[in-house]
């Protein structure tokens, strides 16, 4: 695999470290994640599984670890570290600035200790600036970034409202592993090791459908599109209702070719010969009315007829699901993103398999999340730790091993 020969040491906690640690795992990194004895923060009980505690998310975005269980405020157990580091290419942490320095394990001291480390940092509002030391979790950022500004329809009464999906968080996983791999192909050919500071707030500000773009060069401060794109608030970008049901519909005015599927779908010559609808710009200005008429067709249809009809005609169109529709999709059975992964504690579990894809190096779940300190032994047994210098650990309350 890409990264088989690539060992990481992650402190992560919750969603943006671990993720970070995990992508790197499933392209084949050796990912030893530290916890405190009490288990990383996300560690918690949210559910029971066959009467065990069980949390899907950390499930989910710990695969491809191994756990070592290690007190970082005590002495012995930051030496551990170091030990680990000396021998590791990255290390990942989402601790809030300042906590990595009184654990000795900042940049500047693991970067003493590894001098090819490749250092990954990701925070709720970056290493600098005057929010860098204020709590950054992903719904304080999705706030603070504008973001849930454009959530909803903008009319509703009550407080915003924030993505169901850790968007934050998510978006600074990425950027955070795909910095981590560049700057392992930096000490690849010669360079030196660096530091990635990534942010919830600028990954998540970058991905906001140039919202910021618009700001910035147009003075437009985009406002709550509902089902619609905040771009193009009175153009059908979104869920309408059929004859039975609602289905998503993609109706791009300012395209040409599904202009002419929209007047061969509803038969309107009369609105394909106006001399205002031959162009974009005439077709946006009328988008309300436009969408109102399509929208007046597609209420007398059938879900499943409407949906086949304007795919064939060239509109993009699909079904509204909720989760275990969606779940129970064909496409995704024969696209494999399920995939069962064996588990000590519950016997196997169905985990939604890695986004990433290579053809001749495939990415793949080669491991379950792991339970607390379950290889906190074998992990430093292969740094050169002996069964007595371990025990004296286990002793001092240094290591936990389960």
């Amino acid at each position: 695999m890409p990264l088989s020969d690539v060992r990481v040491v992650e402190c992560g906690q919750v969603i943006a470290g671990p993720l970070t640690g995990t992508f790197l795992g499933d392209l084949g990194a050796d990912v030893v994640k530290v916890e405190p004895h009490r288990g990383e923060l996300f560690r918690t009980d949210r559910r029971q599984l066959d009467g065990e505690p069980f949390n899907p998310g950390f499930e989910l975005y710990n695969r491809n670890k191994r756990s070592l269980s290690l007190d970082l405020k005590a002495d012995a157990g930051q030496e551990s570290l170091h030990d680990l580091v000396e021998v590791a290419d990255v290390f990942v942490q989402n601790w809030p600035p300042g906590v990595a320095e009184r654990l000795g394990a900042d940049y500047e001291t693991l970067s003493e200790v590894n001098e090819d480390l490749v250092y990954v940092h990701v925070t709720g509002f970056g290493e600098t600036g005057p929010l860098a030391k204020n709590p950054g979790m992903d719904t304080v950022v999705q706030h603070v970034s504008g973001f849930t500004s454009l959530m909803g329809d903008g009319l509703d009464e009550g407080p915003p409202i924030r993505s169901q999906s850790s968007l934050g968080d998510v978006y600074a996983a990425y950027s955070a592993a795909l910095s981590a791999i560049a700057a392992l192909r930096h000490v690849d050919r010669g360079g030196e090791g660096q530091k990635v500071d990534v942010s919830l707030l600028e990954s998540l500000v970058h991905n906001v459908d140039a919202a910021f773009e618009y700001y910035n060069n147009l003075d437009e401060v985009p406002a709550a599109g509902g089902r619609n794109t905040f771009s193009q608030p009175d153009m059908l970008y979104g869920a309408a209702e059929a004859a039975d049901g609602y289905v998503v519909v993609a109706l791009l005015l300012y395209s040409d070719r599904i202009w002419e599927a929209y007047c061969d779908l509803l038969g309107r010559e009369d609105l394909r010969e106006e001399e205002r609808y031959r162009t974009e710009e005439g077709r946006l200005e009328d988008a309300s009315k436009l969408s109102r008429i399509f929208e007046g067709w597609l209420v007398e249809q059938p879900a499943d007829e409407a949906v086949e009809a304007m795919n064939a005609a060239g509109i993009p169109a699909a079904h509204v699901n909720d989760i275990r529709e969606a779940a129970e999709l064909d496409h995704l059975a024969e696209r494999g993103t399920f995939v069962d992964v064996d588990h000590p504690r519950y016997g196997e579990l169905t985990l939604t398999d890695t986004p990433l894809d290579l053809s001749e190096t495939p990415p793949s779940i080669r491991r379950h999340a792991p339970l607390l300190g379950e290889h906190s032994r074998e992990v430093l047994e292969e740094v050169g730790y002996d069964d007595a210098t371990l025990d004296r650990l286990v002793e001092a309350g240094v290591l936990e091993q389960r």
